[in-house]
């Protein structure tokens, strides 16, 4: 499937959250934290949107590098990086992440917050791939993607496997939205890489009875 048109217009109409992924941190901070020149160490964020996880990670000092398919998206981000964060280094740009546009074995991590789900399962194969063959070995790979039994699964349209035009939900609204499952993980993330972590988050809302669910998935490059 084509990246959807439709997170141009949410990033055009929609402020977007400004800070980092706080189980991101928490991955970083384990793996990077101890590099000796932080500069030397290349993340790539996919679907990086207007920049919030890149805004940290430039912060503390590693080369960044985003990719979106949203110009606007990309404009935002190159703005905040620009205004808020002194002698960045890496680069930001519009592209299709089933083709990443860099050399292999480039980067020493790839991190994805909520950007595959918005992917097709047929789709999401190829960009693992993708993210594998960027990767230096035992390169890292971050992944947080919504799970089955989120609220929103299995509401509104069905379009694909696991996957719905949602009628309700924080991503109704917003396209093509895929819910995983741990089989799936095992299926398509454990055949390239090598689970370091697995794990989900739960946030319940009590007033309506709806959870939240995210799979935080940790991986190495065999």
């Amino acid at each position: 499937m084509v990246w959807d048109k439709i997170w141009e217009r949410v990033f055009q109409n929609q402020e977007w959250g400004k800070y980092p992924n706080e189980e991101l941190i928490r991955f970083i901070a384990k793996n990077f934290y101890k590099a000796k020149d932080r500069k030397r160490i290349k993340i790539l964020e996919i679907g990086c949107g207007p920049g919030a996880n890149l805004w940290y990670l430039a912060r503390e000092g590693f080369c960044v590098y985003g990719i979106d398919g949203s110009i606007t998206a990309i404009k935002k981000a190159k703005n905040r990086l620009n205004g808020e964060v002194k002698d960045w280094s890496g680069d930001l740009i519009v592209g299709d992440i089933t083709t990443i546009p860099f050399n292999d074995q480039f980067f020493d991590a790839v991190v994805d917050v909520e950007c595959l789900y918005c992917n097709s399962i047929e789709d999401l194969d190829e960009i693992l791939n993708e993210i594998n063959r960027v990767l230096k070995p035992k390169g890292m790979f971050f992944s947080l993607t919504f799970a089955k039994g989120c609220w929103g699964d299995e509401t509104g349209k069905k379009i694909g496997y696991n996957a719905y035009y949602v009628s309700e939900g924080p991503m109704k609204g917003k396209g093509y939205t895929r819910f995983t499952s741990r089989e799936d993980i095992i299926k398509f993330y454990e055949r390239i890489f090598e689970i370091v972590s697995l794990y989900q988050t739960i946030r319940y809302f009590p007033d309506i009875d709806k959870e939240i669910k995210e799979w935080v998935i940790e991986c190495q490059k065999k």
